[in-house]
């Protein structure tokens, strides 16, 4: 990406911070103390949730004994860091992986009874979020359109790579009633025929697999060279890069692509189940 996003340039501050401490043989502790702070600040810095004031970054630029021009481009990220970015209406804890998102490579999901909010029409989104306790009446038609907006990462330019697996549940539950799940469907059908979308379906047949009641998401973020894995619940989130966690999360997408239907067998399943909707009208 030429232009990262804001959380993208938080991230790459923060595992530059670490890469520095660790080479230096420092602790987060002996960062904290530098700075003046409780060591869950430092946390939060290297994890990419929070950044440095000007104040803080010259601070830790005399503590790595960085010099010249090393010492510019760590002042320049830092700077660059404190930017904000505008993503829409987006439930606090889920504002991270938004942003993420937005300067994803690569993008691996997995949903067994819902459409991800990325590929959700309109329709879909205001039914799934008229049922949601943490988005607010007033606020459901902002979210709505933030998700709608979101899905323009999917005709950029230079979109990411998206390998989506839906559970074969995503089909058969009717949010928002048979017309609405029929026009979900429908664009689901158009967006697998992308080239850069990868998308398969896990039937019931299928059985039993490793991710059982387990919805998550994948994110190669090149800028940064990581990956991260992203798992939500109903009222908070969490991010793992380290390859003991992201490896495990890899390894079962990859057997779940094994177990799902190919692609043209997946659009096709797709293209059954609005004929039943359609059977089904009459």
């Amino acid at each position: 990406m030429v232009n990262p996003g804001p959380r993208v340039l938080r991230l790459q501050l923060g595992r530059e911070i670490r890469r520095l401490r660790e080479s230096s043989g420092l602790s987060r502790e002996d960062l904290a103390k530098a700075l003046g702070c409780g060591t869950p600040k430092v946390s939060k810095i290297e994890l990419g949730y929070s950044t440095l004031s000007s104040a803080e970054s010259n601070k830790l630029t005399k503590l790595f004994g960085l010099t010249g021009e090393e010492a510019g481009a760590f002042r320049d990220l830092a700077t660059s860091a404190r930017k904000r970015g505008s993503y829409g209406k987006v439930v606090d804890f889920a504002r991270g992986y938004v942003s993420m998102e937005a300067d994803a490579t690569d993008l691996k999901i997995f949903y067994e009874e819902l459409i991800p909010a990325l590929f959700q029409t309109q329709a879909y989104a205001e039914a799934v979020c008229s049922t949601s306790v943490t988005i607010a009446p007033a606020d459901i038609s902002h979210v709505v359109q933030g998700r709608l907006s979101r899905a323009s990462v999917l005709s950029q330019e230079n979109p990411p790579n998206v390998g989506l697996i839906l559970g074969e549940g995503a089909l058969m539950r009717t949010v928002g009633g048979s017309d609405t799940l029929r026009e979900q469907l429908e664009h689901l059908r158009l967006l697998a025929h992308q080239p850069h979308i990868d998308l398969q379906i896990l039937p019931y047949s299928s059985g039993e697999h490793a991710a059982m009641g387990t919805g998550f998401t994948l994110l190669r973020l090149d800028e940064v060279e990581a990956t991260y894995v992203y798992l939500e619940d109903l009222t908070s989130s969490d991010f793992w890069d380290r390859p003991q966690h992201t490896g495990v999360y890899e390894l079962v997408f990859n057997k779940l692509q094994v177990a799902a239907l190919g692609k043209r067998e997946s659009i096709t399943r797709i293209e059954e189940r609005i004929r039943e909707l359609d059977e089904g009208a009459r």
